[in-house]
């Protein structure tokens, strides 16, 4: 048996913007760095300020804002989901 991990490359990063020692938008962008920039992410924040919408924006990052609609993450998903296997 081999010990080496294998690692799946995700299709979507989902991150809360709030996180305890860092932020979404800093998250994301490590996971990128990790795992290849072309990774769709959405940010999931009640913070509605500009600057956090312009962060993201300039990172390629899709904003939904909390409280949030389970149907529109589900159809943001689906989205993603149809742009990776066209």
């Amino acid at each position: 048996a081999s010990d080496r991990a294998f690692f799946i490359t995700p299709d979507l990063i989902i991150a809360d913007y709030h996180l305890d020692d860092e932020d979404g938008l800093s998250v994301i962008g490590l996971l990128r760095r990790q795992w290849g920039a072309d990774i769709k992410a959405v940010l999931l924040t009640a913070d509605r300020s500009p600057q956090v919408r312009s962060q993201a924006a300039e990172a390629d990052i899709h904003v939904m804002n909390k409280p949030l609609k389970p149907a529109a993450l589900r159809a943001f998903m689906a989205q993603v989901r149809s742009q990776s296997q066209s």
